[in-house]
């Protein structure tokens, strides 16, 4: 049922002739005691909020990175470099974040600035090791982290980031001595025992590897590549159910890391799923436009399949954004042969053939492009 609203009563003429009275007597008042004082009348506004200092964007990115949130974190030091432009502490921070956002030339040039703000920090030398040794500058990067243990022969990452170059460097008995050093000084640091499982890792000690993956996600468990790397060495014991949780758990913690699409999508490539490798490729791709593997496996599938007019889009734009395995030069260049588009096809064999003399299947390519003729 509906209930009209108590009507209100009409307000007094004669109140409303009052207030205006008051308020024109407030007005005059308060002008009167900013002429007299000097004051100018203020204007009613929200309180401003005060901005960040240095330190509090700097703990924001922490928390933000310790949280597994690589954007929020690569976000917050890049204010505290704006705000900050000369605090090394800030260009080393976000230098860090930056390999982990894969933009290692960017992070390589805020290390650089780092150490140039204060050379005798061995914090900064081992910020720009790891990431010159991710920028693939593995001889300039050793002798940074050399710089490291040399300036603090106590200083945990220094020798963890060593550690990780020398292995990088093929340098497995050096980087096994690094890191177990790190380790020592550090037994608590999640990078430490990381950088100490990549070493065993690359002794073929993959068991021994998988425990000290562990151990490392005990200490930092919103790291989403720890999964990935110990799911990479269950399968080199062939725990294989384990690995795959590994793989899902770094997806839910990092859905934005394409990497980790793309282990996922090679896995089930390897398995013959072909529809379940293409959607995990096509997110890899979604998630970073510039993700060249992305292309590369993707092109694989079709490849497989024999939809070579759908594999040859994801070749080329695969090398065009910077991939440089050989495999996808005569992988192109087989596609265009078995389509007997030779001329292309004789393109990427030929390139293939210069990087690898001896690669049997641009060889092959080369036959089948003779026969056709």
């Amino acid at each position: 049922m509906y209930l009209r609203p108590t009507p209100r009563k009409p307000p007094s003429k004669l109140r409303g002739v009052w207030v205006a009275l008051i308020a024109a007597y407030l007005s005059v008042g308060l002008l009167y005691v900013g002429r007299e004082k000097g004051i100018a009348p203020a204007l009613v506004s929200a309180t401003p909020t005060p901005s960040e200092t240095l330190e509090q964007r700097l703990v924001k990115g922490d928390q933000a990175f310790a949280a597994g949130n690589l954007s929020g974190a690569e976000e917050s030091y890049q204010r505290a470099v704006a705000a900050a432009p000369n605090s090394d502490k800030a260009m080393a921070k976000y230098a860090m974040v930056l390999v982990y956002r894969r933009k290692y030339t960017d992070a390589v040039k805020y290390a650089q600035s780092a150490v140039n703000a204060d050379p005798r920090s061995a914090g900064n030398y081992a910020i720009l090791t790891f990431t010159l040794d991710w920028a693939t500058r593995l001889d300039e990067s050793i002798a940074a982290g050399q710089k490291a243990i040399e300036l603090d022969p106590a200083y945990s990452d220094g020798y963890a980031y060593l550690a990780e170059a020398y292995a990088d460097r093929n340098r497995p008995d050096r980087a096994l001595e690094m890191a177990r050093k790190a380790v020592e000084l550090n037994e608590n640091s999640w990078l430490a025992q990381r950088n100490l499982a990549y070493a065993f890792e690359h002794q073929g000690k993959y068991k021994t590897a998988v425990e000290t993956y562990r151990r490392a996600i005990e200490l930092f468990p919103n790291r989403a590549t720890l999964y990935l790397e110990m799911a990479q060495n269950l399968r080199q014991v062939r725990a294989n159910a384990e690995a795959d949780a590994a793989l899902l758990k770094a997806s839910d913690l990092d859905p934005s890391n394409p990497e980790i699409h793309d282990t996922i999508g090679r896995n089930f490539y390897d398995h013959g799923k072909m529809d379940e490798a293409q959607v995990r490729f096509k997110r890899a791709i979604e998630v970073d436009p510039s993700y060249a593997l992305g292309f590369a496996h993707l092109g694989w599938t079709y490849y497989a399949q024999r939809q070579y007019e759908e594999a040859i889009p994801n070749f080329e734009e695969a090398i065009k954004k910077g991939a440089t395995n050989n495999e996808f030069n005569y992988e192109l260049g087989l596609s265009y042969a078995f389509l007997l588009q030779c001329d292309k096809a004789n393109i990427w064999l030929d390139k293939a053939l210069a990087n690898e003399p001896d690669s049997e299947p641009a060889r092959q390519g080369k036959v089948l492009c003779e026969s056709s003729k």
